[in-house]
């Protein structure tokens, strides 16, 4: 485990190439991670990066970085969050990081963070999709997974299973927690390619707002009204793929049907190891993290972003009930084995 975590250290610091100054000993850097959920796993998945970079960031350069963490417990509490941002940037730090499930509603005030010489980096969810660059003036970096991608490869899956299983028409769910332009390939791309490639039929996607309990309810009302039709169910973050792994297990329906969830959480971990999830499509979420606080820091260091683009992508994973339990995949679902 020493050595994968040597390994994703060194593949984070080679994002960037940065010439930092001669003199950096004794500087001292306040940076606020606000986070659009302290709750939720994922996310302090994020903080876990944060905080290893922020140590070897301190050990590499004898600086001293002030830490700290603030947010609503849920991503359903927008207005909290932006409340949280208005008064990080209020209380003038060297660097905000941050995730938002509300850009539109962000932009305005990362911009004024911006204009103040605060350094603004996003972390997987940013002010606009990937690939624009109308808000580029409004953020310093942002590092994340391409929405697309994790559309495509969830819709290649699903065909993949299905067609292991015999099935060559039927059902396939979708559930999401919000509607974010943002991540809509999640959903679109998984529709796209399903529609251009079978003769499946992709139901709307159902919105939970990240409450757990609607999330499993939205599933088990498609189980029930579709029956032996539904062969397919897509969560495209964690609590949606909970609340299908729930409704799956409560079912009795997993050797029928396909089963795929975005992101990890310990209850998404254990679906997969029972088989009421058969995939789970991870981002890097630590990697994410630990690039988001080395950018800041270098850009603080340096006096200018050392990244030469302003999104960098970092691919998604599969995992799988037969590699969960690898070195590198069990880190990847659960980053907590990182944490020093």
């Amino acid at each position: 485990m020493k050595r994968l975590l040597a390994l994703l250290t060194v593949l984070v610091l080679l994002t960037s190439v940065a010439v930092l100054p001669a003199i950096a000993e004794g500087k001292s850097y306040k940076i606020v991670w606000v986070s659009c959920s302290t709750e939720s796993e994922f996310w302090q998945y994020q903080q876990i990066g944060m905080e290893n970079a922020a140590a070897d960031l301190e050990a590499q350069y004898g600086i001293t970085i002030d830490f700290s963490v603030a947010g609503p417990a849920n991503e359903s509490e927008t207005e909290s969050y932006l409340r949280t941002f208005e008064n990080a940037v209020a209380s003038k730090p060297d660097a905000i990081i941050s995730a938002t499930q509300v850009p539109d509603m962000t932009t305005a005030i990362a911009r004024d963070a911006m204009g103040l010489g605060i350094v603004v980096n996003f972390t997987n969810c940013g002010l606009e999709p990937v690939g624009s660059t109308e808000y580029a003036d409004c953020y310093n970096q942002y590092y994340t997974t391409s929405s697309s991608d994790i559309g495509d490869t969830a819709g290649k899956l699903m065909l993949e299973s299905l067609a292991a299983l015999g099935y060559t028409k039927g059902t396939i769910g979708m559930h999401f927690s919000n509607i974010n332009q943002a991540l809509a390939p999640r959903m679109d791309n998984f529709k796209a390619y399903i529609e251009a490639n079978s003769e499946f039929e992709v139901l709307d996607t159902l919105f939970h707002a990240n409450d757990m309990a609607t999330a499993q309810a939205n599933a088990e009302n498609q189980i029930s009204t579709y029956g032996d039709n539904l062969v397919g169910l897509y969560g495209a973050n964690n609590i949606s793929g909970n609340g299908i792994a729930l409704a799956i297990e409560g079912a009795g329906i997993k050797d029928r049907i396909v089963s795929i969830g975005v992101d990890s959480d310990a209850l998404e971990i254990e679906a997969l190891g029972k088989g009421t999830l058969d995939y789970i499509i991870v981002q890097d979420a630590y990697g994410q993290g630990y690039a988001s606080m080395k950018n800041a820091v270098e850009t603080l260091l340096q006096g200018k972003n050392p990244e030469t683009v302003k999104q960098v992508l970092i691919a998604p994973a599969v995992v799988t009930t037969d590699n969960m339990n690898t070195d590198e995949f069990a880190a990847l679902l659960n980053p907590t084995m990182l944490k020093r």
